[in-house]
């Protein structure tokens, strides 16, 4: 039995890299991927109110800034993929708080 499990993202670590429509790589982050989280589940969505409610929390220009890079890279590629249900509800509480309470980090762990 492996009992070794990987430690928490801090937020720079890649989650997913994806391409625009002429093939280059893009890199989403953990950092993005918990951003997609909140604008999806709690913003229906909508960027500019994302962006809006990134005022409100700590570390709000950080927050305004994956915001942005998000919705320009949506606009970029014609829409950003979807989170798989397994990793939204794994990441779920964990998005929650680091937009409310934590700053945007873009360090990795591994």
């Amino acid at each position: 039995m492996n009992t070794e499990t990987l430690a928490r993202p801090l937020g720079g670590e890649l989650y997913l890299e994806i391409q625009d429509r002429r093939g280059n790589p893009i890199v989403l982050s953990y950092n993005d991927l918990w951003m997609l989280i909140v604008c999806r589940t709690s913003l229906d969505g909508d960027w500019v109110r994302t962006r809006q409610a990134c005022t409100m929390v700590m570390d709000a220009a950080g927050k305004q800034a994956v915001a942005d890079r998000l919705w320009e890279l949506e606009q970029l590629v014609g829409g950003l993929p979807e989170i798989p249900p397994v990793v939204q509800t794994l990441h779920m509480q964990r998005a929650h708080q680091w937009f409310k309470a934590r700053p945007v980090v873009h360090e990795k762990r591994w």
